[in-house]
């Protein structure tokens, strides 16, 4: 939630006029967990992934949307904008929920896989990538890209890495124009 790409998306956002909803996965910054986080890193190290932990995440987004919804008290919009890891479960709830777009930035193509089925719903969606991403290889994202369920559309940012350092505010700009269309 701290992170460098979401602070500024988060700061471009608020300053035209959407209200932005973010927070940790639990044991994230100061949110409580009974999790022993030491094992899950552990884990994490020697496997490259952390089944019970990662499967947490996502009962926590869907937690956080469900709490959003209950707060809200007419129709609105809702985006989600998910970086990173939190692509995956960002399109589970774009897939089962009443959501307008979906932002994608540097979805984790090299680590974890996502199925075509995945985006396979008629909500708009966005990709947003760096073609030297180490986490988001170019030819996955093409691929994940040509196979996704229309409406859709890609932006690349050629200067740019997985952290979109220095191109933090371009890319937040990008993100707030998507939504904004």
């Amino acid at each position: 939630m701290d992170n460098n790409v979401l602070r500024q998306i988060k700061k471009n956002l608020v300053m035209n006029d959407f209200v932005v909803f973010r927070f940790n996965y639990r044991g994230i910054g100061m949110s409580g967990t009974d999790r022993d986080l030491h094992e899950d890193q552990k884990l994490f190290w020697k496997n490259s992934t952390c089944p019970a932990y990662e499967e947490n995440i996502y009962i926590d987004c869907q937690h956080a949307y469900t709490i959003l919804a209950d707060i809200m008290e007419t129709e609105w919009p809702v985006y989600i904008v998910g970086y990173s890891f939190g692509c995956l479960p960002a399109m589970q709830i774009a897939k089962k929920q009443k959501i307008m777009k979906l932002g994608l930035i540097s979805p984790p193509l090299g680590k974890w896989q996502i199925k075509v089925d995945d985006l396979d719903f008629k909500q708009q969606k966005k990709f947003f990538h760096a073609p030297d991403d180490f986490a988001c290889p170019e030819y996955e994202m093409q691929e994940l890209y040509r196979d996704a369920a229309e409406p859709k559309s890609i932006q690349s940012f050629p200067d740019a890495d997985h952290f979109f350092i220095g191109k933090e505010m371009e890319l937040a700009k990008a993100v707030t124009e998507f939504l904004l269309t």
